[in-house]
C-alpha cells in the first residue's frame, strides 16, 4: 500500500513509477492486439471485413489504453498526495505517461504490423 506522497522525493518517485507503469501498460496492449487480431477470422468471398474490423479493434485498444493507464495511475498515486501544489504537478505527468503509454501501444503495433507479410493478419490492419 502506498502512504501518503508528502515531498518532493516521494513525488518525483511517484512520477518515474506512473511513466514505467504506462509504459508496461503500452506493452500488455500490444500484446492484447495481437491476440485479438488473431482471434478474427478471414471472411470468404472478394469483399473481406476483417482487417476493417482489425483497425476499429486497433483503435478501440488506443484509447483503452489511455484511459486504463489513467485509471491506474489515479487510483496508484494520485489519490495518495496530499498537498494541492503536488497534485498540479503530478497531473501533467500522469496525462503525458498515459499520452507515452499509447503511443508506445500505436507505434509499435505499427511497427510489428508493417514488418509482416503481406497476407497476414496483422498486416491486415494498416492495409
Amino acid at each position: 500500500m502506498v502512504s501518503k506522497i508528502t515531498t518532493a522525493v516521494q513525488l518525483h518517485q511517484a512520477e518515474m513509477a506512473t511513466y514505467m507503469t504506462d509504459a508496461i501498460i503500452g506493452i500488455a496492449f500490444i500484446v492484447l492486439i495481437i491476440i485479438i487480431a488473431n482471434m478474427i477470422s478471414w471472411q470468404p468471398g472478394a469483399h473481406d471485413g476483417s482487417p476493417a474490423k482489425r483497425r476499429v479493434w486497433f483503435w478501440i485498444m488506443a484509447v483503452t489504453c489511455l484511459f486504463t493507464s489513467l485509471g491506474v495511475n489515479y487510483f496508484s498515486w494520485l489519490r495518495h498526495i496530499s498537498k494541492a501544489q503536488f497534485v498540479t504537478e503530478y497531473i501533467i505527468h500522469m496525462i503525458a505517461a498515459a499520452v507515452v503509454g499509447s503511443l508506445i501501444y500505436a507505434g509499435i503495433t505499427y511497427i510489428i504490423c508493417k514488418m509482416q507479410k503481406k497476407d497476414t493478419k496483422l498486416a491486415s490492419i494498416f492495409k
